[in-house]
């Protein structure tokens, strides 16, 4: 089982639409018989300290750094899976017997306010879906949901969950595609709502193979 730490990243708001696009992913994943499951981690708060302003054509933007954020995570994802190794050898030792494999070499962090980063030669704040980052064999997902906003609960949850998708696709080895797909990246959110909140079938099949201990 491949399990991928879930963290929401700063002040807790939008959490209703946080925790149904949460429980729409693992029940996704459980009902097509992906060994893929989101944990969660709890919060990381931080302080106003974090928050940076970036310059942009319609006036000043704050947002959070993805340099800071990429390292906090990072630093949560080595304290979890030590925490899971600990309990595995305890497991192992009380039962006395070999269990079924779990890993957890990937961590999501979820953010209210846009990503930004003051290098010049990149524009984070424009992307709609997310960024991620490699140290080494771990990956760390980063999704802002300030641009999936709406007053409409069931339609941001949506746009959430497709969100949710699409980075863990790409983090199981998924290029982007120009299907119906959630791994068709939108130009504007409008091409996002219409977009079909799964993967198309070529896609999935690229998943079901990428995924650890799954076969066709």
């Amino acid at each position: 089982m491949e399990l991928v730490g879930f963290v929401h990243v700063g002040n807790t708001f939008n959490e209703k639409a946080i925790a149904g696009a949460y429980r729409r992913v693992n029940n996704y994943f459980k009902s097509k018989n992906l060994p893929i499951r989101l944990v969660y981690l709890g919060e990381l708060e931080l302080g106003p300290g974090y928050l940076v302003n970036i310059y942009t054509d319609g006036g000043s933007v704050k947002g959070y750094p993805l340099e800071g954020i990429t390292e906090l995570l990072h630093a949560k994802l080595i304290h979890a899976r030590e925490e899971l190794f600990e309990k595995k050898k305890a497991r192992a030792e009380k039962n006395n017997s070999s269990e079924e494999e779990v890993t957890m070499n990937k961590i999501f962090g979820i953010v209210n306010f846009p990503i930004v980063s003051r290098n010049p030669y990149l524009d984070f704040y424009e992307k709609f879906l997310g960024i991620q980052q490699d140290f080494h064999e771990l990956k760390v997902m980063v999704l802002s949901i300030k641009p999936f906003e709406s007053e409409n609960k069931k339609l941001f949850e949506d746009r959430l969950f497709k969100g949710i998708l699409h980075e863990i696709g790409h983090a199981f080895g998924l290029n982007h595609c120009q299907e119906d797909c959630v791994m068709n990246p939108p130009k504007v959110i409008a091409e996002w709502d219409l977009r079909r909140d799964d993967f198309c079938e070529k896609c999935f099949l690229e998943l079901k193979r990428n995924v650890r201990g799954e076969t066709d």
